[in-house]
């Protein structure tokens, strides 16, 4: 599992604002997504590119970083307009404790969307680098978008057509009638309370997640299995739990998914994380206006 988690609280953050142009095609725009990072496609992780001063910069996508909109390493800001602040910005990931310099972009573009003052953070160490057989690309080279810059939108993952799609807030995407999904309530950072097997569970949505995972503590309520299927995860020790009861609070049924099995330390505020398995066969929509997320279980 490659993954990136940051849940320290969340500090004072600088203001970003969004421009959009006044046009009726403004209202969302459509970024492909490539799985080629960490393993091979569609086991990798998503990636898209942004556009800064002219520079575009394939980066990985990861809900899963709240802090920052962007995480940027050395070599890719080098030639930016950045404007560093004097200011580090610590955390708390699965590896330990991190610090890093925060810094300023004066404009972002994705798609076809403008993100102006952009809070981001230098890189410290790049994804992958103490990961054996972990596939370095020149997304994850560069870094990753986070969360405090796709909350800006309504964001919709169509993984199985290897794109995302981002509305402006109050819209909903186009050629997708989202009013027949199943809705969960969030909280916080993408913080879900959901039921597995009957039991209270708090999932963190989070792309950044190779696959999805639960803590050792919840999965010993359980009873474990092997990962399924061929994908790179499930060919080392691998062991994982596959719900036989999945659903909301309010006893809609989710599609059927499976967590491995992982340790996930006792002061995260989750249980699990919903990662790239659980994507992959599902269309996910985050209304950022309304905290909800829409679920659909994906047909090509």
């Amino acid at each position: 599992m490659n993954t990136k988690k940051h849940f320290a609280a969340i500090i004072i953050l600088f203001s970003s604002t969004v421009a959009f142009a006044e046009t009726p095609s403004s209202t969302q725009t459509v970024l492909p997504l490539q799985f080629n990072s960490g393993n091979p496609a569609p086991y990798g992780m998503p990636s898209t590119t942004i556009n800064i001063a002219g520079k575009n910069l394939p980066i990985l996508l990861d809900t899963g970083e709240k802090k920052a909109g962007v995480v940027l390493s050395l070599n890719a800001i080098k030639g930016l307009p950045i404007k560093f602040t004097g200011q580090e910005e610590c955390f708390q990931a699965f590896d330990g404790k991190h610090c890093e310099q925060v810094f300023i972009i004066p404009q972002v573009k994705i798609g076809s969307f403008t993100v102006d003052n952009v809070k981001g953070r230098l890189m410290t160490q790049l994804w992958g680098g103490n990961n054996a057989g972990f596939k370095a690309t020149e997304a994850s080279n560069n870094g990753l978008i986070g969360f405090q810059l796709l909350s800006q939108f309504n964001v919709l993952l169509d993984y199985p057509h290897a794109q995302m799609i981002l509305t402006k807030p109050g819209n909903k995407p186009i050629d997708y009638d989202i009013s027949n999904w199943t809705v969960i309530p969030f909280n916080g950072h993408l913080q879900s309370a959901l039921l597995l097997n009957g039991r209270p569970l708090t999932v963190s949505w989070d792309t950044g997640s190779i696959p999805s995972v639960i803590s050792k503590t919840m999965a010993a309520n359980f009873k474990a299995a092997p990962c399924p299927g061929n994908a790179p995860y499930s060919k080392i020790n691998c062991s994982s739990i596959a719900p036989t009861s999945f659903i909301t609070l309010n006893n809609t049924p989710l599609p059927k998914t499976w967590f491995q099995i992982t340790d996930i330390p006792t002061e995260a505020p989750f249980d699990a994380l919903m990662g790239s398995n659980f994507y992959q066969e599902n269309l996910v929509y985050f209304d950022f206006t309304n905290s909800l997320i829409y679920v659909k279980h994906a047909t090509k």
